[in-house]
């Protein structure tokens, strides 16, 4: 989480650079601007879907990879899609068969572990979070041109193959 709100003029960081040695003070520049966007972005993104259909992000990502995978998912390999520990992942899906979205059963493989599988009210909150979903990110996405779009998948992309910025997927299934 970026959690500076008052970024620093150009002239700052230029200061800043000569007392503490930094190199590249239109890369700091950048980076901050970058991850302030990020946040913000992030912040909306959470808004929309606790707007929409009362989803925290983590929830909306859960539903997201049971839908793709309809034979279900263990904690564990949920944990790891949405970056979270088992233990956290173990807490949300607590809340989240409570509420009726998804249900844990038996592994038909290993009578030990459980997988986790969306249910039909799961699918119905998550038919009522894409279209608001989908029109959020249309409307942001509408400042950028198809020129401009297929730099930023470039830019990060890059960061990707250079290995800064791992957790970048290209997207494929």
């Amino acid at each position: 989480m970026f959690e500076l709100k008052d970024l620093p003029s150009y002239d700052t960081l230029e200061a800043f650079a000569a007392r503490y040695g930094n190199p590249d003070v239109q890369g700091l520049q950048t980076w901050l601007i970058w991850a302030s966007a990020t946040q913000e972005m992030l912040s909306a993104f959470e808004a929309n879907l606790a707007r929409a259909c009362g989803l925290s992000q983590s929830q909306f990502f859960v539903l997201l990879l049971l839908k793709r995978n309809p034979d279900g998912l263990s904690v564990g390999a949920l944990a790891d899609g949405v970056s979270v520990t088992s233990q956290t992942m173990t807490r949300m899906i607590d809340r989240m068969v409570g509420a009726g979205l998804c249900s844990r059963d038996v592994d038909p493989a290993d009578a030990r572990a459980r997988l986790v599988k969306i249910t039909s009210a799961g699918d119905d909150m998550l038919g009522k979070a894409l279209p608001s979903h989908y029109a959020w990110v249309a409307q942001l996405m509408s400042h950028f041109n198809e020129d401009e779009r297929r730099m930023l998948n470039q830019l990060m992309l890059k960061l990707h193959r250079a290995g800064v910025l791992p957790g970048i997927a290209d997207g494929t299934d």
